[in-house]
Parts: structure tokens; C-alpha cells; sequence
């Protein structure tokens, strides 16, 4: 019975919500109707939505109910005879439907016809009343921030796949760099590893050939000694004063007259006079007129050599003037330069050679003039100077020093030296010089192996030449300068004299250029050489004897072996 009256129930439930299932036969109606109540006690078993609680009654969600599906406004709900507390059994399992919380319907309000007013006022409309949204509402708008944020993070998915790639292929990028890196590395270690090995070689051979050069340098310092031993030994054979004779070619003006002068033998020569030769004199080295300056320079350039040995040096040029004192040591340009230039020249030359035995040098100059028997300065304005012997050497108060460099330095200093340098013209010579002029070159040499330093004085001379006023023609200023001139080669040719019979008194103070040059004639400790200048004329053979017997005076006079001059 229980069954039966359910079963009729749901049957007449089934056709008020459906009503099509009744035109349907009775298989397709009893599955549609069953399929019907199975719908709708899950509905009744489902939670109620909000819209029933509030003042719209709604039966949305009933499928194939076309007239309940719109919304009633003020129309009264059919009671249905399905009693909503008692539960529903499932047809398909036979199991009870859960209990359902019963719904709550309004009460059914009559219909009445409410009679129409009309108003003067407009008639409000009632403000619709806003209904929370339902779940499958919410749901939605979850769902699509859900969907919106699974996009986002789609993209973030992609993009980060992309980095991914990305940083894979720079980790291989750099993995492939650090390989090759570790390729470099290795080769450059067993480069350095190489590198090392011959720089040992290396260090191992520079050991060794510093110590066969430091033998090698010991070597040539002792045989160095020995060379300037032998060196200043052979030069002191020579004479202690060495002289050389030099015979100028005749000029234009003396083409017509006859030779004074013949060589009869290799470095002899005889003076002419009268009808009858003078006996023959006989000289370290004659130079006939065919020599040049560059061959006379270099039979004297090794007794020049002796200064940069740290020896005192002397060179002097005596004559009678117009003989060619000056050109032989002053000279002209190129290849008519004189031994001055040519001497600063060797000078700079040798000691560049000697800088490999460990010498070095530091040159300075001095230009001093005596003029009527006083001193100038002819690098300083011709300021005087004060000579004056103190200890047995001399000493020149006032006179200027210029360090040499190099040798383009010489250049400007000999210019201005000839510039300042009193000449004059006579009978004798258009171009006399009127004063003596001595070039000191100050040499300071130091050998730091040996810790030797030496200071030594090489003086170029060139002398005035003497004269007879009968011959010259001079008078006046010029004769006052002829007349100092000649006084002071006398003093010279006495000291001279007196050295050479050695005397215990040579009267050195009585010129001041036996003062300058006592040390080469004897007083000091220096080497000397004179060249004697003749002139080949028949009108000065005379003058041209007398000075070559002062030549042979001065061969024959002793002055003693030269010293080293070491610094203390």
C-alpha cells in the first residue's frame, strides 16, 4: 500500500510539472516520469536558492515547465499535494531520498480586483530590490578570474620557459667560454712554463758572460795600464820637449822669390843664407809644405792623447809672425781647420772609446789672451784676469770656464774668441796678431772599477809673432805691442836656456807668459811640444835660422818626466 500511494503521488506530481508526459505512451511516459521525479527529488534534496526566501516566488531550474519559468507578480502559488517533509524514495535504488528542509511559501493571497484611482500626482514606480547574485553567479565570476589568472600565469609560464631557454643557452654559451678559457689557461701555463725554462737558460748565460766579461774587463784595464805606460813611454823617448818643424808653401806675393828653405833628408832641413846652405838640423818630424792640416794633426794627435791619460799637456806654435802660426793651429773651415778644432774633436771622439773601459770625462774650456803683458779673458767681455803663481803652480784669478757637451759647443766659443782677439795689419803679415792666445782645455776623467780620478790641462798656444820694426814698418800702438811682443818670447827663449843648462833659477815671473807656461817649459809636471813655423822667403831666411836654432834649444832642454796628475 505504501508503494502504490507513493507511486500514484509522484505520478500525479510528475504530470503537474510535466504536463507532456501524460500525451506520451505508457513506456516513454513511465521513463519520462521517472526520470522526472528522479529530477526533481534531487532538486527537492538540493539546498533551495536564494531567490525563495525572498518576496518573489520562482521555480527556475524546472525543466519543461514553460508557464512557471516566468516570474509571478502578485499570483498565488498552487499548492502542490506532494507534502515536502516527507522524503522521496529513489525508484532507481529503493533507498529513502534524504530529508529536505520544507520549503517556506508565502500564504496564497486572493485575487481581487482593487478598483483603479486616479491621482493628480504621478504614480512612483517601487525601486526594483537588488537580489544578491547567486551562486552560479559567483561561481562564474570565479571562474573567470580564475581563468583570467591561469592566462596571467600562463604567460608568466612562457615567459619564464623563454628565460629558462634563454639562461640554458648562456649556461652553455659560458660553459663553451669556460672551456675554451680552460684551454687558454693550460696553454699559457705550459707557455709560462717554457718561458721559464729559457729565462733560467737565459739568467745562466747572462751569469756567464758576466763573468767572462768582468775577466775580459779586468783584462783590458791592466793591459790599458800598460798601453799608456808604453804610450807615455815612447812619447817621452821622443824628447821630453818634442819639436817639429813646418815650412808654409810661398804665397802670390812670394811666387817670384827665391827658396830659403830645401830638405836635404826626411825630417832635416837647411836654411839657405848668402850664397852658402847652413849646416843641416835634424827634428822629430819636418813638415814641408806639401803636408795638410789633416796630416799634420795626425802625426801630434797621440802626444795629444796624453791629456785624456790625465797628463799635462802643452802644444805650442812659435815663429816669426807671418810664418803661419795661426793657420797651423787655428785654421780655416773644413779641411783647412787647425789643431784647435781638430783637438776638440779627437778629444770627444777618444773618451767615447774610453767610456767602455768604465772612464768618464767632463771637458771645460778656457780662452786666455796676453796682451802687453796682461792677462784677458776672452769669453768674458776681455775682463782681466789675475795671474799669479802660488806653490809653485799657477793660478788665474777671474778667468771663466765653459763646460763642453758636445762638440757643436766648441763652435760658438772659438767665434767668439777670434772676435775678441787683437790684430792689426803690417808689412809682415795684413792679419798679425798683436797678442798671445792660449786655449786650456780642462779634462776631469774617473774610472769608477778602480775608483782612479785624475784632472789634467791641455793648452794649444798660439804665440805672437816676433818681429823687427825696420821690417814691419810699425809705430805708434803697434810698436808699444811689437815692443811686449818681443820681450816676452825673449823671456821665454831665457827660460828656456836656463832650463836646458839647468840652472837653479828660471826667471819664469819676469812675463806673465812664462808664468802661464811654466809648467810646460819645465817648472811643472806636463808634456810639451813646439812646432816652429818658418817662412820659405829669401827676404826672412835670416829670421827663419835664428828660429830653428831656437828649435834645436828646445829639443835639447830636459824638463823632466811627466806625472800622472791623480786626485788625492
Amino acid at each position: 500500500m505504501f508503494r502504490s500511494s507513493g507511486t500514484a503521488k509522484t505520478r500525479r506530481r510528475s504530470s503537474l510539472l510535466h504536463p507532456t508526459a501524460s500525451k506520451l505512451p505508457r513506456s516513454s511516459a513511465h521513463a519520462t516520469t521517472k526520470s522526472s521525479a528522479v529530477q526533481s527529488r534531487d532538486r527537492l534534496a538540493a539546498p533551495l536558492p536564494s531567490s525563495t526566501m525572498s518576496s518573489r516566488a520562482t521555480t527556475i531550474g524546472i525543466p519543461g515547465c514553460t508557464t512557471l519559468n516566468r516570474t509571478a507578480v502578485n499570483t498565488p502559488i498552487r499548492q502542490s499535494s506532494i507534502d515536502p517533509r516527507r522524503p522521496v524514495s529513489n525508484w532507481s535504488t529503493g533507498q529513502p531520498a534524504k530529508r529536505t528542509v520544507p520549503l517556506s511559501r508565502p500564504p496564497r493571497q486572493p485575487l481581487t480586483s482593487a478598483p483603479k484611482v486616479f491621482s493628480s500626482q504621478p504614480s512612483r514606480r517601487t525601486a526594483p530590490v537588488p537580489r544578491e547574485p547567486s551562486e552560479a553567479e559567483r561561481l562564474k565570476e570565479k571562474l573567470a578570474v580564475m581563468e583570467k589568472s591561469y592566462a596571467s600565469l600562463q604567460e608568466q609560464l612562457d615567459t619564464t620557459r623563454e628565460m629558462n631557454s634563454m639562461l640554458k643557452e648562456s649556461v652553455e654559451a659560458f660553459k663553451m667560454k669556460l672551456e675554451r678559457s680552460a684551454m687558454e689557461l693550460d696553454l699559457k701555463e705550459n707557455m709560462l712554463d717554457v718561458t721559464k725554462q729559457q729565462f733560467e737558460l737565459a739568467k745562466e748565460e747572462i751569469d756567464r758572460k758576466d763573468t767572462l766579461i768582468k775577466d775580459l774587463t779586468s783584462q783590458v784595464e791592466e793591459k790599458e795600464v800598460v798601453l799608456r805606460k808604453l804610450h807615455n813611454e815612447a812619447v817621452d823617448l821622443r824628447g821630453q820637449i818634442r819639436v817639429a818643424v813646418r815650412v808654409r808653401p810661398l804665397l802670390t806675393c812670394e811666387s817670384e822669390s827665391a827658396k830659403a828653405i830645401e830638405f836635404p833628408a826626411v825630417n832635416t832641413i837647411t836654411v839657405v843664407t848668402g850664397s852658402k846652405p847652413s849646416g843641416q838640423f835634424k827634428f822629430e818630424k819636418v813638415f814641408t809644405p806639401v803636408f795638410s792640416q789633416k796630416e799634420v794633426f795626425i802625426n801630434i794627435e797621440d802626444f795629444i792623447l796624453s791629456a785624456l791619460h790625465g797628463y799635462n799637456v802643452g802644444l805650442i806654435a812659435f815663429g816669426q809672425t807671418g810664418s803661419g802660426k795661426t793657420h797651423t793651429m787655428r785654421g780655416g773651415d773644413a779641411e783647412d781647420e787647425g789643431v784647435i778644432p781638430r783637438a776638440a774633436g779627437f778629444l770627444f771622439r777618444e773618451s767615447k772609446k774610453l767610456e767602455t773601459t768604465g772612464w768618464l770625462f767632463e771637458f771645460t774650456l778656457s780662452f786666455l789672451e796676453i796682451y802687453n803683458n796682461e792677462a784677458y779673458d776672452l769669453l768674458n767681455k776681455n775682463s782681466t784676469v789675475r795671474v799669479r803663481l802660488s806653490n809653485g803652480s799657477v793660478a788665474l784669478d777671474g778667468l771663466s770656464e765653459h763646460k763642453l757637451a758636445k762638440l757643436t759647443d766648441m763652435t760658438g766659443l772659438l767665434r767668439q774668441a777670434d772676435n775678441n782677439r787683437r790684430t792689426a795689419a803690417t808689412k809682415c803679415n795684413e792679419y798679425s796678431s798683436r797678442s798671445h792666445a792660449i786655449y786650456m782645455w780642462n779634462i776631469r776623467a774617473h774610472q769608477e772599477s778602480t775608483g782612479i780620478s785624475t784632472t789634467s790641462v791641455l793648452k794649444l798656444v798660439d804665440l805672437a809673432g816676433s818681429e823687427r820694426a825696420k821690417e814691419s814698418g810699425v809705430t805708434g800702438q803697434q810698436f808699444n805691442e811689437m815692443t811686449a811682443i818681443n820681450q816676452s818670447l825673449s823671456v821665454l827663449q831665457k827660460c828656456v836656456n836656463l832650463q836646458k843648462s839647468k840652472s837653479k833659477h828660471v826667471p819664469y815671473r819676469d812675463s806673465k807668459l812664462t808664468q802661464v807656461l811654466m809648467d810646460c817649459l819645465g817648472a811643472g809636471n806636463s808634456k810639451t811640444m813646439v812646432i816652429v813655423n818658418i817662412n820659405p822667403s829669401e827676404e826672412q831666411a835670416m829670421e827663419s835660422k835664428r828660429s830653428i836654432e831656437f828649435a834645436c834649444r828646445m829639443r835639447e832642454t830636459h824638463i823632466g818626466s811627466a806625472m800622472q796628475q791623480r786626485d788625492m
